[in-house]
């Protein structure tokens, strides 16, 4: 029997595609017999190295060749991490390396690598190379540049199903302990079965490794085989992996905290676009518009601002330029200005313009700065007509980030005085969202777009999580009848005139009014707080939009009656003329006041950031719904009504991708879900593609697919429903013997498939449908945990390696009691919805569809079952306060309605989806007999019954397979094609079929057998 191909043939296929991209090749054996390596300690190649640096500096004395070779490979550093950042500084910037010759002092500035001609380099591909360190062990691939070990590659076997790409990924991060002097060196590492291709930090989690989908940069690869093939060709060609390496890796310095972070493919890809762009622009002929980038909020559009400045700033053709990082808001500044501080080893010092005179000062100096400013700071002064020119130099390039209000400002505005001020400066917008998504022309004011990278794509690459919606009413109930007749009193003892009163109406009647009562917001406290403690995992944190600060306030405090309540802050502007001296007092429960400092605000945001900080809640208005990036964030409680870009930038805050976190999840109190559509709808048109939310409910879908298949591993004859009610010893072997059975069947594939259904489950707990079904998933957890320990040899302490899975297995919640929670598909008597709410093709479609009649019923049933409010009547002079309030509930509550009715119509969709699946599964059709069946039935042919049709396909496909051949649908073989139509004919006309629908159904199932078996028997 020939054997399945294997780990051996994935590897010797990988050494193949990078020796046709030039680069030499010889087993780990050749190295000892060619004595290029004596020592199974040492990783380095030195007889390489010293080659190329007497090539690349013939000047310097042999004798003095090996002392600069050891200088290079001796990195200083207690820690790997930080022995890893020293290497890296070396190899990518070089060294001063002093020697005498004759009594005279030389100090060349040299090089490991020569980075401007790949050509001069020695690429070398090393497989199975045996390493002695605290363990022995074999990497499968070693990519050695000038006898340096850069790049590791873990593969396993794509042929078999128990060897995955998260078991290459976890023999990585033991090799960092095991034979650690390897990642001295290491750039970055490449783990695969070839159905899953990633690259890689070696001291990351597993969620931050990502996918390489590109080749030319421009056309995306979304297939999910030959996934090596696309990384290879799309990164490996020798001058890419050294502009890769040079210049899109950096190391993220935060006190002690160093991140090692490279860039994904849309960042280097993009980013390289863009310096060109820049190079075009710039020179004395350059139009001066480099263009726009648009990377989605949350795939590190920071980071490539980081790449694209550092890479200018070397850049010969630039001149030593000025680089101007311009924002229109302190916040974004903040953030940005964090990455690029954290990321000095890169790019060097960064200044950040604290005035308008500052700025000046900093851009008239000298050449080759980075500056960060606001775009307000290129204001007038007093007595100036206009902005004084600062420089009138052509190498300075402004980034814009997000400037889409300030931008457009030509009229006598920042952005006019901008230009006034660097007349000759090239601009680059950054933004996350489609340009044309807001009002002003940014291609017309920066120039053609980049290059792209939309929603949908950064989901799929799983560079951000996907976003879920719910929506949540609580309904209000205002009778107080004789409310006109106080409020005219009121008005009438503060001596306020007719137009005061029709004033204090409006102000008082505004949405602001009804949401912040007092019993809204005690309602809306409780519902949060027992929404989050249900859902939410010990490490996630959630943030709370709020409409007004007073509304956050009060908020606060309600927050803070509830003894289940977490920490809380407040995160908002002051205003000195109208701050309650309260809201500048530290609060109970916090060191701080509401009205924070800038220091203070950053100290909450580091505790918002780290998963281990007791803080969970910040409550917002305005800050931070923009530019503010924490990994943990995983909730969104919107109490706000927001709409298009403003909307689009706040749920992004929660799909940043973080250890365990399945997906961002945004909790709608307010009824954002018709701007919601709105904003995706603009999105798509914009160029955008995927959907920024789905529905929670297509997160109960994915957990109840995981539950299904987790029961399957469970015999048949045995019932789990009711184990908890057991006695304990007959408990204890009820567990035992469930355990017994998988280990002698498939463990490991019981172990990813509770995982899987742990990781959906953290998602939904909280869901009436999935609460009834708490003690089946703890069951299922309790024997994963059981199966690992079984599995793992004893070690002497926990892996630090642990994913947040399995440190969570044990903290499934002993209780799930549901507390009493109000949402719209209860209100509206309606099904819980079963797919997205904001599905793309359904929205587009939405558009063109009326719903009239079914809106007006839910609202009728909501206004009648709900909302009983009665006022009494008002004069006929003015509109009355109850008018005014009526109409304001209505509007609050038309909101949600019209979300409500959008899941009516889906949920019917989705019946008749699943009536249809029903059928044929009881007609027994196979799946590709459902095709032959689909096109047959699209054709409204009445004259036959289900079942009888069910026959007569099972016979037909039966019939003409025996006849296939391959190429039988090309023109040289009309002979097959001729027996493959005659059999089915002779099905046919033996089932008493005769005349035109004979020859309707032959044609059908001809048309079909060509599209289902034209590979044949490729797709047999």
């Amino acid at each position: 029997m020939t054997r399945p191909l294997g780990e051996t043939e994935f590897e010797e296929t990988t050494i193949e595609r990078l020796k046709r991209l030039g680069y030499d090749y010889l087993h780990a054996q050749e190295l000892f017999q060619r004595g290029e390596r004596d020592s199974l300690h040492e990783v380095v190649l030195y007889g390489r190295l010293e080659a190329f640096l007497k090539k690349a500096y013939p000047t310097i004395p042999e004798h003095e060749i090996k002392r600069l070779a050891q200088v290079l490979t001796a990195p200083d550093g207690v820690k790997l991490i930080n022995r890893n950042m020293h290497f890296h500084k070396m190899l990518t910037k070089g060294l001063e390396f002093s020697y005498e010759v004759n009594e005279e002092t030389y100090t060349p500035h040299v090089f490991p690598i020569d980075w401007e001609h790949p050509e001069n380099n020695d690429f070398l591909v090393v497989n199975q190379l045996p390493i002695e360190g605290r363990m022995s062990r074999r990497p499968d691939i070693v990519i050695y540049i000038n006898g340096l070990p850069l790049i590791v590659f873990e593969l396993k076997n794509p042929n078999n199903e128990q060897a995955t790409v998260y078991d290459a990924y976890t023999q990585i991060q033991n090799y960092t302990y095991d034979i650690s002097q390897l990642f001295n060196y290491n750039a970055f590492v490449v783990i695969s079965d070839n159905v899953e291709t990633k690259h890689g930090m070696p001291f990351a989690d597993y969620d931050f490794f990502a996918s390489w989908k590109s080749i030319d940069g421009r056309n995306v690869d979304n297939n999910r085989a030959n996934t090596m093939r696309t990384l290879i060709e799309g990164l490996f060609p020798k001058d890419r992996l050294l502009n890769y390496i040079r210049n899109f890796i950096v190391f993220l310095e935060e006190g002690s905290k160093i991140t090692k972070v490279g860039a994904k493919y849309h960042q280097f890809f993009g980013v390289n676009f863009a310096v060109n762009e820049a190079i075009r622009a710039t020179r004395p002929d350059g139009d001066r518009k480099i263009g726009v980038m648009y990377h989605t909020t949350g795939s590190g559009k920071s980071l490539s601002m980081l790449f694209f400045a550092g890479i200018l700033s070397r850049h010969p053709e630039m001149e030593n330029p000025s680089i101007v990082i311009q924002v229109d808001r302190n916040d974004l500044d903040e953030q940005l200005h964090d990455t690029f501080v954290q990321g000095k080893s890169y790019i060097g010092n960064v200044h950040h313009a604290e005035s308008t005179e500052q700025l000046r000062t900093l851009l008239r100096g000298e050449a080759g700065q980075i500056i960060f400013s606001t775009i307000e700071k290129f204001r007038k002064k007093e007595g100036e007509t206009k902005h004084p020119v600062l420089s009138e130099r052509r190498n300075i390039v402004v980034i814009a980030d997000e400037a889409h209000r300030t931008q457009a400002g030509f009229a006598g505005g920042f952005a006019a005085q901008l230009r006034y001020a660097l007349p000759n400066a090239s601009y680059i917008g950054f933004t996350g969202t489609p340009v044309d998504f807001v009002d002003n022309n940014t291609e017309e004011i920066f120039g053609h777009i980049i290059h792209r990278y939309d929603m949908a794509q950064a989901v799929e690459d799983k560079a951000t999580l996907p976003i879920y919606y719910e929506s949540r009413l609580i309904p209000l109930d205002l009778s107080a009848e004789d409310i006109d007749e106080k409020y005219k009193k009121i008005i009438i003892e503060a001596g306020g005139d007719d137009e005061e009163s029709e004033n204090y109406k409006r102000k008082w009647a505004a949405l602001e009014k009804v949401v912040g009562t007092p019993k809204r917001l005690r309602r809306l406290a409780k519902d949060i707080v027992s929404h989050f403690n249900q859902v939410a995992n010990p490490f996630q944190k959630a943030m709370i939009v709020c409409m007004s600060r007073r509304i956050a306030v009060d908020l606060y405090n309600y927050l803070r009656e509830i003894p289940e309540c977490p920490p809380v802050e407040v995160i908002m502007t002051g205003d000195v003329s109208k701050d309650p001296k309260e809201w500048r007092e530290v609060q109970p429960g916090s060191k701080y006041a509401h009205i924070k400092s800038k220091k203070e605000q950053e100290e909450v945001k580091a505790k918002l950031r780290d998963p281990e900080d007791p803080l969970k809640f910040v409550i917002v208005v305005d800050m931070w719904l923009t530019g503010m990036d924490a990994k943990p964030l995983s909730y969104l409680y919107v109490d706000k009504p927001m709409r298009g870009h403003n909307l689009m930038q706040a749920i992004a805050r929660v799909n940043r991708v973080f250890p365990g976190k399945e997906g961002g999840v945004v909790v709608d109190y307010i009824g954002i879900a018709t701007s919601l559509k709105e904003a995706t709808h603009k999105y798509t048109q914009s160029g955008g593609t995927g959907s920024p939310t789905y529905d929670i409910s297509e997160a109960v879908n994915i957990f109840m697919d995981h539950l299904k298949t987790v029961r399957g591993f469970i015999p048949s004859e045995i019932d789990v429903q009711n184990w908890r009610a057991k006695p304990k010893i007959e408990r204890e072997d009820f567990i035992a013997d469930l355990v017994n059975i998988l280990l002698n069947r498939d463990p490991e594939e019981y172990i990813q498939a509770a995982t899987r259904l742990e990781k959906s489950y953290q998602l939904v707990k909280h869901q009436p449908e999935v609460l009834e079904l708490a003690d089946e998933v703890m069951l299922y957890l309790m024997m994963k945990a059981q199966l690992r320990k079984h599995l793992r040899p004893p070690i002497e302490k926990p892996s630090e390696n642990k994913t947040l899975e399995e440190r969570l297995s044990e903290l499934i919640d002993n209780s799930l009691l549901a507390k009493e929670t109000v949402d719209i598909f209860q209100i509206a008597g309606i099904e819980r919805p079963d797919i997205s709410i904001l599905d793309d093709a359904f929205l587009a479609d939405l558009t063109k569809k009326e719903h009239v009649d079914l809106r007006l019923k839910l609202l009728k049933k909501l206004l009648e079952d709900q909302i009983k409010v009665t006022f009494s009547q008002g004069s006929p002079q003015s509109k009355a306060l109850s008018e005014l309030l009526e109409k304001t509930l209505k509007d609050y509550h038309n909101r949600v309605i019209q979300a409500a009715d959008v899941v009516r119509v889906m949920i019917n969709m989705r019946k008749e989806m699943e009536e249809e699946m029903r059928k044929r599964h009881d007609l027994g059709l196979s799946e590709e007999e459902i095709e032959f069946y689909k096109a047959i039935t699209a054709m409204e042919q009445e004259a036959f019954s289900n079942e009888f049709l069910a026959s007569l396909i099972h016979k037909v496909v039966k019939a003409l397979k025996k006849q296939l051949a391959v190429d039988w649908t090309s023109p040289h073989r009309r002979d097959v094609y001729a027996k493959v139509k005659l059999a089915v004919k002779q099905v046919l006309m033996k089932e008493k079929i005769t005349g035109q629908q004979l020859q309707f159904l032959t044609n059908k199932f001809m048309e079909q057998a060509e599209q289902q078996y034209k590979d044949w028997p490729m797709n047999a």
